[in-house]
C-alpha cells in the first residue's frame, strides 16, 4: 500500500556541480528518463525527468522510496493490490519495500526520488501476473 509521509533527513553528503541530467543507469534506454543526483549519503536522492506517455513496466525496490511530484503528473498503478494513485505537481507519497508497482508519466514530468540505499537498486518484474 502506498501511503504519505515525512521523512526527516540526518546528516547528508551533497554530490558537488552536478547540474547536468544524465541517462539513468540500470533502466534499459528504451525507457528513456533523466536524472541528476542530489545527495548519495545516507541514503540516494535525485532529481528525474520523464516524457509524457512513458511507462516504466513493473518494477520493485529493495527498499523503501518515495517521490515528491514538482511539475507534471505520474500515475502509480500498486500491483498487488490493484490500487491506482495519481500525483500531481507537489503532491508525494512513500512506495514500501518490495512492492511491486508500475508508473506511467501522464504529462512531463519532474520529481524528487528517494531510496532508502545509497545507489540505485532496481528490480524489473517481467512475468506476467
Amino acid at each position: 500500500m502506498i501511503s504519505s509521509t515525512s521523512i526527516s533527513s540526518p546528516i547528508v553528503k551533497t554530490i558537488p556541480n552536478n547540474d547536468q541530467y544524465t541517462s539513468i543507469p540500470h533502466f534499459p534506454a528504451c525507457l528513456g528518463g533523466e536524472w541528476k543526483n542530489l545527495v548519495k549519503t545516507p541514503y540516494l536522492k535525485t532529481t528525474m525527468k520523464f516524457r509524457a506517455g512513458t511507462s516504466l513496466p513493473p518494477h520493485h525496490f529493495p527498499t523503501m522510496s518515495r517521490i515528491t511530484v514538482h511539475s507534471g503528473s505520474i500515475q502509480i498503478d500498486d500491483l498487488q493490490t490493484s490500487q491506482a494513485y495519481i500525483l500531481h505537481a507537489n503532491d508525494d507519497c512513500v512506495i514500501p519495500a518490495l512492492l511491486v508497482h508500475e508508473i506511467q508519466f501522464l504529462q512531463d514530468v519532474e520529481f524528487e526520488f528517494e531510496l532508502n540505499s545509497n545507489e540505485m537498486i532496481i528490480y524489473w518484474d517481467f512475468e506476467e501476473r
